[in-house]
């Protein structure tokens, strides 16, 4: 299946991708710094992103909201100042019995 190109107002490419009838993403191609974006697209639009002028698609990308990072950059350190190390595992062959936490 084909993706829909097309230039929002600013002048960045962007690509459209049909995720499911309910949602449609927004990819930025080469040379547009905007993170990708998601939308409920319009119940006229089915699911056939062709079907819509540059016009309408422009408007649909301004009620778009940026996608959910999931790398936040977070050190993985616990907010509350503690030290989380796990518990270190017992040998199942029972040969750290001396080594007893």
């Amino acid at each position: 299946m084909n993706h829909r190109k097309f230039s929002d107002r600013r002048g960045r490419r962007w690509e459209v991708r049909v995720t499911s009838r309910s949602e449609w993403r927004f990819e930025p191609l080469r040379g547009n710094p905007d993170p990708p974006q998601r939308v409920r697209p319009p119940l006229y639009a089915g699911d056939d992103p062709f079907e819509l002028s540059e016009q309408e698609l422009q408007a649909i990308l301004g009620d778009a909201t940026p996608e959910a990072r999931t790398d936040r950059g977070t050190s993985g350190a616990s907010p509350f100042g503690e030290v989380y190390e796990p518990r270190r595992k017992k040998s199942p062959f029972l040969d750290d019995l001396a080594d007893d936490d």
